[in-house]
């Protein structure tokens, strides 16, 4: 599982999710709020919130992984979801 600090402003690339492996490297931002930390990515609406940077990424992937599993259930969605689900679709390997 790679997460690396790209440098100080907070951006993070994950290659892996808690079930599932990306065929390509995820951007993620990392903010601070007044609760703890915000992990974020600029291609999907989703986010983690932890008390430290790596529970906030760990979150975010969780959150990023159950996006994908309700998508692929049916193609019953909004243009924007299925926009989001083929993006998912060509960033996500199923083991």
């Amino acid at each position: 599982m790679e997460q690396t600090l790209t440098n100080e402003i907070g951006f993070v690339k994950i290659d892996c999710l808690p079930h599932k492996k990306l065929l390509s490297q995820l951007d993620l931002i990392i903010e601070t709020d007044s609760n703890g930390f915000i992990a974020r990515t600029p291609d999907i609406p989703l986010y983690g919130h932890g008390k430290d940077p790596i529970e906030a990424i760990d979150s975010l992937k969780y959150e990023i992984e159950t996006l994908y599993d309700d998508l692929m259930e049916d193609n019953e969605f909004t243009d924007d979801w299925l926009r989001i689900k083929e993006y998912l679709k060509g960033k996500i390997k199923e083991y």
